[in-house]
């Protein structure tokens, strides 16, 4: 009687705390998080922003260590961001965010593919292809709105009127994605 009683004891100590689910596991090693990386960044995309001339090409290479570092600083200052600890992996032609995610009081592992194409515009449209959350299904209405929400954040940095960047060209293999295009301003 007492195995019993405390099996049960157990496992409602067990529903009370965070649970834990099995989910993605990233499509790489580690990406380490540093300010530098960041800040090569932001030096990199300003350098060329201010110093190429109106109707002058630009092409900037970006790694996924920069974006990693760039993205997780930023989130930092989001305590309800839905992914934590999150990684950039640039592959095969896609942007793959991996992270740590929780829903109340389950945590899993987290896996976003964002399929990353030019306008004929030259502005770059973002679109969440495939989400794995662990057992947690996901409606393709969220992706609808992840897709949304990249591309509002990223329409005032990456091939728009803010910038005078008209985007030509943008490929992403082997941890670097490689962007090209005009100043228009």
């Amino acid at each position: 009687m007492r195995f019993w009683i405390l099996l049960i004891v157990l496992a409602a100590a067990t529903l009370a705390c965070d649970l834990s689910v099995g989910g993605p596991t990233p499509p790489g090693s580690p990406i380490p998080v540093s300010t530098e990386a960041a800040g090569e960044l932001t030096t990199l995309w300003s350098a060329a922003a201010t110093t190429i001339p109106k109707g002058g090409e630009v092409s900037v290479t970006l790694t996924e260590a920069q974006l990693t570092s760039f993205v997780a600083l930023r989130l930092q200052d989001q305590p309800d961001a839905p992914l934590k600890d999150i990684q950039v992996f640039l592959r095969d032609g896609k942007i793959q965010l991996f992270g740590n995610a929780q829903a109340g009081n389950v945590k899993t592992t987290a896996l976003v593919v964002i399929g990353v194409s030019v306008t004929e515009s030259g502005s770059v449209l973002f679109k969440a292809e495939k989400a794995d959350f662990g057992p947690l299904p996901v409606p393709s209405a969220l992706l609808d709105s992840l897709s949304t929400t990249l591309n509002e954040a990223f329409t005032g940095n990456i091939g728009s009127t803010a910038t005078g960047l008209k985007v030509t060209g943008l490929l992403i293999a082997d941890g670097q994605m490689a962007i090209t295009g005009v100043f228009t301003r």
